[in-house]
């Protein structure tokens, strides 16, 4: 037995022990193992080995420990949990003996988290649901959760859009003092405010949309001048008949955008303001901000002037029709607005050709439609080339945005669509490849707008087997918003802002309330980091939500189809592990495992190439696929090499 000296310095041994071992604070975050990560705010990672991964969730702040794991390797170990963000989450039952769990679906929980009998709600194995979780797994690695609401079965007609708009917290609802505050605007306040605006009803403006589209938020009308043309774009101005700080506005803010389904729309703003009062219809007068563009014979803007407004489409046209008349000619269009339309083209031809010598134009990529059937699931895919009507319009809005934007910069307001380049950690990748492929005597700045722009107009042309912008495209940042006006890279333009979509983006909206203030000699609204962030994040998850219920239908149609039929596909994307490739006649994207392929295949991180001594696989790269495997529950696409 230890006398009471010992004892003393064991206890002292111990202490000096635990005062020594390393503790830190940390973020956790999940893998697609059953291991993850805690990550510090020094940008240190640690290892969470299963054990103790199966204490935490993804998101959780933590207390930890640094212990040796063996093999010069560290570990965490779990003190202590200081907060959770995961509340609730959506996901499929599931029914195992007298187990009752969900799956989640979330991108790194991967775990099925148990249901007590009083909190089942009757749900059924299969069906999908929410839930709340009632029992975080620390310190016991026991979590369990309650079932709020029963979705669907995967039965239920357009359950992939009620199941992503309840994952992503997406209201299909408005509520009673929304209702009443849009019941009560009427035509009588279009007539008060038209009084105090600039009267624009004479200008033969015209709308060009799809054929359905109700939510009218554009119109554009050119004057063509020995040197140049006068561009006007008309914008559909809701926030004149939206009271700042109102029930309607809080509504507006916490949507962020209106999220675009195959079967519908969850619209930002309630229809009778979007479709009815503000839309942009043919024959009706309405509000707008108007952009005046005074454009040189090379469409150059040589001068913008803004306008609150009051305008009246003389048509609504549909691309096709346009892009009939600029081919050959429409007997659908009304004689007297063939010269303005025409006008409209040719313009748009102009500010193209400026764009590709003074900035970056994307390639033009496919739409594609999703024909539903009475159930909600897909009867064909229709792959939509852009005609060049899409383009008309597509170059308006950008030098209206772009030209809102230098105007805004220059009054010191607004908010901006802000967009860095190159990625920092590809930096030094791309400037490589560019010596390299371009022949230069010394590696190129990828950091400066002017240098950025030359380069990869150079990049587009080079004579070169391998394609250097889609490359570097790969490798770009993501755009996000600010208040300085920095440039956007990824166009080329100095700042950029987008004002042309009202109805459909709070951050357009509030632009339009800025230039407002503005042209009244008032104080615009500041924006704060935190209201910039609410935003981006708000239309990240309807974007998410949108294209992963498009994913899931598209995966729904593709597993119907004959087994062993050979796709043609397009390789979008590669790492060192696999290559992505799209489907081009339905534009679903599946993958292509490389990672046990023999042959002494390697991957070129600065090239994205994959090769060996007979072949070699590159971005655009036309290739022949078959399915392998479709996980509906994960709706990932597994394809081989045909």
């Amino acid at each position: 037995m230890l006398d009471k000296n010992a004892l003393t310095q064991l206890k002292q041994l111990k202490q000096e022990i635990h005062d020594n071992t390393p503790r830190y604070k940390g973020l956790v975050r999940g893998s697609h193992g059953r291991f993850g990560f805690v990550g510090t705010d020094e940008g240190k990672s640690y290892f969470l080995s299963p054990d103790e991964m199966e204490k935490v969730l993804p998101g959780d702040t933590i207390d930890f420990r640094v212990e040796p794991a063996g093999d010069d390797k560290e570990q965490a170990i779990i003190e202590k949990l200081l907060e959770s963000e995961l509340k609730t989450f959506c996901g499929r039952y599931i029914v195992r003996g007298k187990g009752h769990f969900i799956d989640p679906d979330h991108d790194k929980l991967n775990r099925w988290i148990f249901v007590p009998p009083q909190d089942r709600l009757n749900a059924e194995d299969g069906d999908f649901v929410s839930a709340t979780l009632t029992r975080h797994p620390f310190p016991k690695g026991k979590a369990q959760a309650r079932i709020d609401t029963i979705i669907g079965k995967e039965t239920t007609p357009n359950i992939e859009r009620l199941f992503m708009q309840a994952r992503f917290g997406l209201d299909n609802e408005f509520s009673e003092e929304v209702v009443k505050a849009v019941n009560e605007i009427d035509a009588s306040q279009i007539e008060t405010q038209a009084a105090e605006r600039t009267d624009l009803t004479h200008l033969p403006f015209v709308t060009i949309d799809s054929a359905g589209t109700r939510d009218i938020d554009d119109a554009l009308f050119a004057e063509a001048h020995s040197d140049g043309w006068t561009l006007w774009v008309a914008i559909a101005d809701p926030d004149a008949l939206i009271q700042a700080g109102s029930a309607l506005e809080d509504a507006a803010a916490k949507r962020a955008t209106s999220a675009y389904f195959a079967d519908s729309v969850v619209p930002m703003l309630p229809t009778e303001l979007s479709e009815n009062f503000s839309s942009l219809q043919a024959g009706e007068k309405r509000l707008a901000m108007v952009a005046e563009l005074r454009l040189d014979a090379d469409a150059g803007v040589k001068e913008t002037k803004l306008h609150s407004a009051i305008i009246e489409s003389k048509a609504k046209l549909t691309y096709s029709q346009v892009a009939q008349l600029i081919d050959s000619g429409c007997d659908d269009i009304p004689a007297e607005l063939h010269g303005p339309v025409l006008h409209l083209a040719d313009c748009a031809r102009a500010l193209n050709q400026w764009r590709q010598a003074n900035c970056l134009v994307m390639e033009d990529r496919p739409d594609y439609k999703l024909v539903l059937n009475e159930q909600g699931k897909v009867d064909e895919i229709v792959r939509i080339e852009r005609n060049a009507a899409h383009k008309l319009v597509e170059e308006c809005m950008l030098v209206c945005n772009r030209s809102v934007a230098e105007w805004l910069r220059s009054q010191n307001a607004g908010m901006f669509i802000q967009q860095s380049g190159i990625r920092t950690e590809r930096l030094g990748e791309a400037a490589a490849l560019l010596k390299e492929q371009l022949g230069l005597e010394q590696k190129p700045d990828l950091t400066t707008l002017e240098s950025y722009v030359k380069l990869l107009q150079q990049a587009t042309t080079a004579e070169t087997d391998l394609p250097l912008r889609t490359i570097l495209s790969r490798q770009m940042d993501r755009s996000v918003f600010g208040r300085e006006g920095s440039p956007h890279m990824g166009l080329g333009f100095s700042c950029y802002t987008t004002f042309t979509s009202p109805l459909r983006k709070y951050n357009d909206l509030l632009i339009h309330r800025t230039v407002r203030a503005l042209l009244n000699n008032e104080t615009p609204p500041a924006f704060t980091d935190e209201q910039l962030s609410n935003i981006q994040d708000r239309q990240n998850r309807a974007r998410m939500a949108s294209n992963l219920s498009e994913q899931w239908l598209k995966l729904e149609w593709l597993n119907r189809q004959e087994e062993g039929t050979l796709y043609d596909a397009t390789i979008v994307h590669m790492n060192s592990s696999s290559i992505t490739v799209r489907l081009n006649s339905s534009g679903i994207d599946g993958v292509i495992d490389r990672r046990k392929t023999k042959g002494g295949w390697k991957f070129d991180s600065k090239t994205i190439v994959h090769s060996n001594d007979k072949a070699r696989f590159v971005l655009g790269q036309a290739m022949k696929v078959e399915v392998q495997e479709i996980d509906m529950s994960k709706r990932a696409l597994r394809l081989r090499i045909a």
